[in-house]
């Protein structure tokens, strides 16, 4: 089994580091949890239930990973997942961490310097400002397609999970959330998982998707 531990404030280049790691796995054996609204249990159940494809490695991606998580309770000799643990800003005497290096786990820690521009996009997308197009060609010219669509989806999550320790973003996420109701996501949602489909597929290339979906975030938003 390899644990993964994707840590500190830089959500971009974490959800960067996570975008490499699935596309090195097959979609049907890539599952997602969140510790903010799950349990144990279920990742316990998924890694001890057999696939109908025996044949895939499993990639298992934990969100919102608590400091006072005991991966050594995790692990698992014979099974041959990968893990992938991604958790706000642990202390470096967090049970998380200290447990990570027991297992020898890889532990890559990510700064958030040099982030706001990424974030830039975002809250101009949520808020439907014409903003976003300027700062998604910056992100498009940098990091690519996938990787915008995946921070996109990092935004919905962020603003329908349970809110974050930080005050700063606590008011931010209630002012974005204020105009939108679970229909509105929930339509939105519909509009990155079909962009998504799209680029995979072949039918549009990255670029262009991500042009058409943040216009119809835009139009949708504003």
């Amino acid at each position: 089994m390899k644990i993964v531990v994707l840590a500190g404030p830089g959500e971009v280049n974490k959800r960067s580091e996570m975008l490499s790691l699935k596309q090195k796995f097959q979609s049907d054996a890539i599952y997602s949890f969140d510790l903010s609204s799950g349990n144990l249990k279920d990742i316990e159940q998924c890694l001890t239930s057999q696939s109908l494809f025996n044949n895939l490695e499993k990639l298992l991606i934990v969100e919102n990973t608590p400091d006072d998580l005991d991966l050594k309770k995790l692990v698992k000799k014979d099974n041959t997942a990968t893990m992938l643990f991604l958790a706000s800003n642990p202390k470096a005497v967090s049970k998380l961490l200290t447990s990570a290096k027991e297992i020898n786990a890889k532990i890559m820690n990510f700064e958030a310097e040099k982030e706001i521009s990424a974030f830039s996009y975002l809250d101009a997308l949520i808020e439907g400002r014409q903003e976003a197009f300027e700062e998604m060609q910056k992100l498009l010219n940098i990091y690519g397609g996938m990787y915008v669509l995946a921070m996109i989806y990092y935004l919905l999550r962020r603003n329908m999970l349970p809110m974050p320790a930080s005050t700063f973003m606590q008011k931010k996420i209630k002012a974005q959330k204020q105009k939108l109701t679970k229909i509105d996501f929930e339509n939105l949602y519909q509009m990155i998982i079909k962009t998504d489909f799209s680029i995979k597929s072949g039918n549009l290339p990255e670029n262009i998707a991500i042009v058409t979906l943040t216009q119809k975030f835009v139009n949708y938003l504003r």
